[in-house]
């Protein structure tokens, strides 16, 4: 029914303080059978993506482009992790963890100043999310449980992506922080080999310092 969120009874389960670890503490992404599309038109599942494939992605000024991947947080894994699946009228679909951020808005509303990201876990049924076409109306929302997490960047420096025709963030809880600090990755882009890039100890050390990060953010949020 409208308005209810992930969480708040009904087929959407939980108690609404469901987090991640629910699941096995899978970190803040899409789920591995999300699918993004490539420049040509052809689209690939979010575990086959590497660094240099050009994907779409959303421009800060609402246009709709492809650039490069610059950096894929992930390797492929089978990690355990509850995940927030939101249907829309259209018949889109999104798997995400609760934390992601999604691009969304008040349906009918027409200014882009409307839009604004917000955690998947906060999206209700009734209200619209962003697609390649515009706004579609979000119409169920369930809790599942799954294996594989992913995301991905790219050298947009918007930081929007777009998985399944839908916008949302490369990233979950926050957007500008961790955007701004991927601005490196975008610079190194050309200048570093991809095998270095995509490298176990480089993808450790990133998700080291996005893990602190997030703890500290969380510090502030409790004691600011």
């Amino acid at each position: 029914k409208k308005g209810q969120r992930y969480g708040s009874g009904g087929d959407s389960g939980g108690s609404g303080n469901d987090t991640n670890s629910d699941g096995g503490g899978g970190g803040s992404c899409f789920a591995a059978t999300e699918r993004v599309q490539l420049q040509g038109g052809t689209t690939v599942a979010m575990p086959e993506l590497r660094v240099g494939d050009r994907v779409q992605v959303m421009r800060a000024d609402g246009t709709f482009g492809y650039d490069d991947v610059v950096f894929v947080p992930h390797l492929k894994n089978d990690v355990r992790s509850v995940f927030i699946e939101i249907k829309t009228a259209s018949g889109r679909g999104l798997t995400l963890t609760p934390d992601h951020l999604i691009m969304a808005m008040p349906c009918g509303e027409e200014s882009p100043d409307a839009r604004a990201l917000k955690r998947a876990r906060d999206i209700v049924v009734g209200e619209c999310v962003v697609s390649v076409s515009g706004e579609d109306e979000v119409v169920s929302l369930a809790k599942t449980q799954g294996h594989g997490v992913y995301s991905v960047v790219t050298a947009e420096r918007s930081g929007y992506i777009v998985v399944n025709q839908i916008v949302s963030s490369s990233f979950a809880f926050y957007h500008e922080l961790p955007n701004h600090y991927y601005h490196f990755h975008r610079a190194m882009h050309n200048v570093l080999p991809r095998e270095v890039v995509e490298s176990e100890l480089v993808v450790a050390a990133n998700s080291f310092v996005g893990k602190l990060a997030v703890a500290v953010l969380h510090l502030f949020e409790v004691f600011g």
